[in-house]
């Protein structure tokens, strides 16, 4: 535990113990601290939630939490990034 004047700020865990991360919303709670954070990416903090990304979007947005962060270029980046993912996702696979 880390103290701050006294007075609990965190708690250090280690991540492999799958017990913890395996109890409901964990995983989200975290992708979503570190999202907000900027620690993830918007895709990372998805995969590692164990949402899609559109279910993640929808999800970080009810808690106002901002999409995509960063300055006028990042953001043209992640636009067009999130533009590219949605025109891949809606061709349709070939069968094998």
């Amino acid at each position: 535990m880390v103290l701050r004047r006294h007075q609990p700020e965190a708690i250090l865990i280690h991540l492999s113990d799958d017990s913890l991360l395996g109890e409901p919303g964990v995983r989200r709670a975290i992708a979503t601290a570190l999202h907000r954070e900027q620690s993830l990416s918007l895709g990372q903090a998805a995969r590692f939630s164990g949402l899609g990304i559109a279910e993640f979007i929808q999800h970080i947005s009810r808690l106002g939490i901002p999409v995509v962060h960063g300055s006028t270029a990042t953001l043209r980046e992640d636009a067009e990034a999130i533009e590219r993912w949605q025109n891949d996702s809606s061709q349709p696979t070939q069968a094998r």
